[in-house]
């Protein structure tokens, strides 16, 4: 049994003075203030620190097995431990093969799970030939039986064996999907606006960091969404629109939450805190998809996020290889992707709370309650109650460090972020009770304990 005393939760909406018991690698009592009589088998004094539930990255892409000279579990994980993240779900498409079958999500299984330092669980994925051969409604059961978070499609795709999936097939999968209850989180850019300017930016030997932006231009977002928000509508499925770029974006998903449509949406610190202005200062460093946009998107997701039609933060990490994949002349040839799991936490309370946008229950909940909530892993996940698991996140708000992108745990070693002071700092990263990362000591966990975690789906 383990006692953790002298700290402070987020109870009834404040700050409250707690002593929390730990048993088994779950939250066994909370007491209000300190708790000197009660023996345990080791005590933790964190001098007043505020504890947080353990908080969760809901969008990653760890690459492995298939891609690991980019990322894999064990260093993706590693990095997600040092910042604060207790529990990841990682994306379908960039692992060879793709999770979309029940044998292909147990060889991921087989192959992630002894590399873990913190929890996982899984995104499933489908394919037009799945759904063109009839295969996709077995191929789908089988993994929302094993536990997927939700199903990923994309409406624009360069990866030759996770395709674009059409409306006419979108429709079908989603008609099914909506009778499993699983989210179908959606990459919404309009295939055919990006297409279209993207190949008449290059033919006219466009090259420069702007080209990227005009080529995957503004409309496509919104467009995109204003599509699958129509198949939903129809559908009657559960929908989730995947690092939202752009404030045209999120008026559409908060008109479609007010015909009362089962939508939810995500964004990333990247989104928030540049726009192309910082893309053409820094370069192919800030290539990402969707591009960048402008200071008025900045502006409408902080916005968003504080009036809850943004549900949750997370990062779409995806580490390129540094530096060769971000050092090409031609912006087209660069990587599309920054590792972003391990500095997600503090640029949030950083550039959230210390600047006044967000307060902490309000962070809290963006990067770990809602998360959990949307994907079935809640009360396991995502709390601070007794019989939770005892996934903590224990910050020093005080705490003023430089970021240094060369000793990120992630295989990419770099970041937009890279020089930048930040107050606010990650302490301590416990998982079902084990401290796996504390300041000062690094990484202090085993390889392969983290778990998968089976998101909450009625078995079929």
């Amino acid at each position: 049994m383990l006692k953790i005393t002298n700290t402070k939760i987020i109870k009834e909406h404040q700050l409250q003075d707690v002593t929390l018991i730990i048993d088994n690698g779950r939250i066994k009592d909370i007491i209000s203030g300190k708790v000197v009589s009660l023996k345990a088998d080791e005590e933790i004094d964190l001098k007043g620190k505020i504890t947080f539930p353990g908080f969760i990255d809901p969008h990653v892409h760890f690459d492995d097995p298939g891609f690991t000279e980019r990322e894999d579990f064990e260093t993706g994980t590693r990095s997600a431990a040092a910042g604060g993240i207790t529990t990841i779900i990682d994306m379908p498409c960039t692992s060879v093969p793709q999770v979309t079958s029940g044998k292909n999500f147990d060889r991921k299984l087989e192959v992630v799970e002894k590399k873990a330092y913190v929890d996982f669980a899984f995104w499933g994925g489908v394919t037009p030939e799945q759904v063109n051969n009839g295969e996709y409604m077995q191929s789908l059961k089988e993994l929302h039986n094993r536990g997927i978070a939700g199903v990923k499609f994309y409406t624009i795709s360069g990866m030759k064996l996770y395709p674009r999936m059409p409306i006419p097939e979108m429709d079908k999968v989603f008609r099914f999907l909506s009778k499993l209850g699983l989210v179908c989180a959606v990459h919404a850019e309009d295939y055919y606006l990006a297409d279209y300017y993207s190949n008449k930016l290059t033919n006219q030997g466009r090259n420069d960091i702007a080209s990227w932006c005009e080529g995957r231009t503004y409309e496509a977002e919104p467009e995109a969404i204003w599509s699958v928000v129509g198949v939903t509508s129809k559908a009657g499925n559960r929908l989730h629109i995947v690092h939202l770029s752009t404030l045209e974006g999120l008026n559409i998903i908060r008109r479609a939450k007010e015909k009362g449509m089962d939508i939810s949406t995500e964004t990333c610190p990247q989104y928030l805190l540049f726009n192309i202005q910082d893309f053409k200062r820094m370069g192919a460093i800030l290539k990402v998809a969707p591009p960048l946009r402008e200071n008025r998107d900045n502006d409408g997701l902080w916005e968003g996020l504080k009036d809850h039609s943004i549900s949750f933060i997370c990062t779409d990490h995806a580490a390129g290889k540094f530096p060769e994949e971000k050092s090409y002349t031609s912006i087209w040839d660069n990587y599309a992707g920054i590792p972003g799991t391990q500095l997600m936490v503090p640029t949030m309370f950083h550039y959230g709370y210390q600047q006044g946008k967000l307060n902490l229950q309000e962070l809290q909940k963006l990067m770990s309650e809602n998360a959990a909530i949307r994907y079935g892993l809640y009360p396991k996940k995502g709390t601070i109650k007794i019989g939770s698991d005892a996934d903590l996140t224990v910050m020093d708000l005080e705490k003023n460090w430089v970021v240094d992108a060369s000793k990120l745990y992630s295989k990419g070693k770099y970041s937009p972020f890279t020089g930048l002071e930040l107050t606010g700092k990650v302490f301590l990263t416990m998982v079902r009770g084990k401290i796996i990362f504390k300041e000062g000591e690094g990484i202090i966990g085993n390889k392969g304990y983290g778990e998968i975690v089976r998101c909450r789906n009625k078995l079929l």
